[in-house]
């Protein structure tokens, strides 16, 4: 089978979406060089293994989250701002690749552990976000450690909007849901705990 010269892009491409088709463990490596195009020694030079393969497409993904993230709270001045900047970065990114925010849910739990310690997640960056709002008085300050409980609120609602579209319980695109997003946030974080 011929390969394409650059064959890791498709093959990332391929292993996307046969994961979240299939499940990570009903996809096999021959189906994923197949479905790339690709000869399986292809894989096999750009990752050890499929684990290795899956690793490497969440640590990416996780991590290109996380800077869409702080990108578009640093761009904005207001709190208000900044969780409406996220939402609105992070939903546009799921609209536009779906099957990326699949993946990602589909194995988030089993690789938790992969994640080396230090490494800064899109949660971290929520919970960032829960401590300046609180040093700068925007919103009341929350007890030693319970800005983790705020930030895993805000999540929350991100996340499981965003899973109702996905699973299409509620018509999308994610993007129409920023602003009842943001507002159900900011009352969250502007609640006293």
């Amino acid at each position: 089978m011929a390969r394409p010269p650059k064959a890791r892009e498709p093959l990332k491409q391929a292993a996307l979406e046969l994961f979240v088709e299939r499940s990570v463990h009903g996809t096999g490596i021959r189906e994923i060089a197949k479905h790339a195009g690709c000869s399986e020694a292809a894989l096999y030079r750009h990752w050890a293994n499929k684990e290795a393969l899956v690793t490497a497409l969440f640590q990416e993904h996780m991590g290109d989250v996380r800077e869409l993230l702080e990108s578009a709270i640093a761009k904005e001045t207001t709190l208000e701002g900044k969780v409406r900047g996220a939402c609105r970065a992070a939903y546009k990114l799921y609209d536009e690749h779906p099957q990326v925010f699949r993946f990602v849910l589909l194995v988030q739990h089993e690789l938790a552990k992969s994640i080396p310690p230090g490494q800064r997640m899109p949660q971290d960056v929520v919970a960032d976000l829960v401590r300046d709002a609180a040093a700068k008085g925007d919103i009341p300050k929350a007890a030693k450690g319970e800005e983790f409980l705020l930030a895993a609120a805000v999540i929350g609602i991100f996340l499981e909007t965003a899973v109702y579209v996905l699973y299409e319980r509620v018509p999308g695109p994610l993007s129409r849901y920023v602003e009842p997003v943001t507002q159900s946030a900011l009352r969250v974080l502007r609640a006293k705990t």
